[in-house]
């Protein structure tokens, strides 16, 4: 009922001012702070790496949080972070059983994988936060180089 409705607010406020205190602490809104982001990603790594988006409020804070870590993403992972919100958008606008908008959803999720991938080994590699396993449709390991006409190991 709207006692849940009112927890939920009441988590997205703190997150909200938990974001701007640490942004005005970190001297602005400036995108590209890796120890700001990591920070911010910790408070909220749970929802991140398993969202719940069962109910609507649901999708709402799982939107805003990812909209809030893009704020603050560094450089090296903006685009890709965005085109994991643009997926959430697209995913949150599915309606049951309309094949059009669930076929949309599917190839946006398709399309976001490569971003998927990179977000969860930058955050690996730079925060040191598993971001649990990234489910691909497509093999997204960098294929070996093909070998140029007349090259062999014979």
């Amino acid at each position: 009922g709207s006692d849940t409705r009112h927890d939920t607010l009441a988590v997205m406020t703190r997150r909200v001012l938990l974001i701007a205190a640490l942004t005005a602490a970190c001297g602005g809104g400036t995108a590209g702070d890796a120890v700001q982001f990591c920070d911010s990603l910790a408070e909220s790594l749970t929802l991140v790496r398993d969202p719940i988006i069962t109910t609507e409020a649901e999708i709402d804070e799982t939107l805003l949080t990812y909209r809030l870590l893009g704020e603050l993403a560094p450089v090296e992972i903006a685009e890709d972070w965005q085109t994991l919100i643009t997926n959430i958008e697209t995913a949150s606008t599915v309606v049951p059983n309309d094949r059009d908008s669930i076929q949309r959803a599917v190839q946006q999720a398709y399309a976001s994988e490569r971003s998927a991938v990179a977000v969860a080994a930058w955050v690996s590699t730079r925060c040191g936060y598993d971001m649990g396993p990234v489910t691909t449709i497509a093999p997204q390991a960098t294929p070996n180089p093909a070998e140029p006409p007349g090259v062999s190991d014979s």
